[in-house]
């Protein structure tokens, strides 16, 4: 009776392993400045160093009921996850988010995939990506970089045929909180065509036409006030890939009753690469806004094979901001770095960063009032270890 017992907790175990079975993953990047510091007017003698772990994560996926359900989540200092459900190959609903990296991304190479790996270890900054970079706008003011900052939704894939994706994002969760009417008026839709010659995609997030003049957008505290239309288009050729963005914002009201101008943007990415040499560059502008501010910001990197994988990239890049009136101010950096290791495994990195402080932006600062040109520099390095 005992070994009856024992054999039916083994088989138990067994069957409750197939069904909830997940593939595990975990990174691990160690982050260090060996020396930092500036000159010019004003800057500080101190020469100093810093560090820390910048991710330790673990993260895992898999399916249920012979694939029409499944999960995700990810532990990175917090929790975050989805589980959905695919009752046809047509058709999935998805609840949840994916750990800040968002849905339904359309910018190729002019956002993340532009430096890849080394910015998250910190070797190289992609603050011209999401903000916080060398101007005063960022290239997913222009290309869509995924649904409403990665934060959990309902989202529902649909896909009719092999070419044709349709995808919608309701912010229940994101916009807990809001009138259900104006949660379908916020929206995001988008149609997703994979065609022969390219991938072309059409987004539009939704808006409630309306500017809080308090300093919220629509009394929610978030940019729901104008819907926005992104264009995207990505091809590749051989050795050669190109990504072209356009983005349109439609006026808004704000609480005055006061109609509001904000910017239309366009942009271009390209990336070649040969077996032992590449360069990967992209440049963008906004303008014609209620300003009438033009901003426009560039970035070229070419990149060498040193050997078995040791390669050498060399990144350079300017951020312009032309006022209507006023002074015009650039911004610009340097980033040569050298990456020991596999493109998309075990790596060290080291590197130099130069830059000036009327180039560093974020949104709490005003581009225009910034006088001094300090220059700082920095010598980091990085180790990213996944298994």
């Amino acid at each position: 009776m005992k070994k009856l017992i024992v054999l039916s907790v083994v088989f138990a175990l067994v069957a409750s392993t197939a069904a909830f079975a997940v593939d595990l993953g975990a990174t691990i990047i160690g982050s260090a400045s060996l020396a930092s510091g500036e000159s010019g007017d004003g800057a500080s003698e101190d020469i100093v160093g810093s560090g820390g772990l910048g991710r330790v994560r673990i993260d895992g996926g898999g399916e249920a009921g012979e694939g029409k359900f499944g999960g995700y989540f990810r532990y990175d200092g917090g929790a975050t996850g989805n589980a959905w459900w695919k009752p046809i190959d047509q058709f999935k609903l998805l609840i949840g988010g994916n750990g800040g990296d968002g849905f339904f991304a359309k910018e190729g190479v002019t956002g993340w995939m532009f430096y890849q790996e080394p910015c998250d270890i910190g070797v190289s900054n992609n603050g011209n990506t999401w903000g916080g970079g060398y101007g005063t706008m960022k290239f997913r003011d222009i290309f869509y970089g995924g649904g409403f900052d990665g934060n959990p939704d309902v989202l529902l894939m649909i896909t009719p045929l092999d070419i044709l994706a349709i995808n919608v994002q309701l912010p229940f969760i994101t916009g807990k909180g809001m009138k259900t009417e104006d949660i379908f008026k916020v929206a995001l839709f988008q149609l997703d065509l994979k065609l022969d010659f390219g991938n072309i995609a059409l987004t539009y997030k939704g808006g409630l036409n309306d500017i809080d003049t308090s300093g919220g957008f629509s009394g929610y505290g978030g940019d729901y006030s104008s819907p926005q239309i992104y264009l995207y288009y990505g091809g590749s050729f051989g050795d050669l890939a190109i990504d072209f963005g356009f983005t349109y914002h439609m006026d808004a009201e704000n609480t005055a009753g006061d109609k509001v101008k904000r910017p239309m943007g366009v942009g271009l990415g390209v990336k070649y690469a040969a077996d032992s040499f590449g360069v990967k560059f992209r440049a963008g502008a906004t303008l014609a806004g209620e300003d009438k501010n033009t901003n426009i910001i560039a970035d070229i990197m070419p990149y060498f094979s040193l050997g078995d994988n040791i390669t050498a990239f060399v990144s350079v890049g300017i951020g312009m901001f032309m006022p209507d009136e006023g002074d015009q101010l650039m911004g610009w950096h340097f980033n040569p770095y050298v990456q020991i290791g596999e493109e998309w495994g075990a790596k060290f990195v080291i590197g130099v960063k130069l830059w000036n402080q009327t180039a560093q932006n974020d949104a709490s600062t005003n581009w225009a009032n910034v006088k001094d040109d300090l220059i700082h520099w920095e010598i980091p390095i990085g180790v990213k270890v996944s298994f």
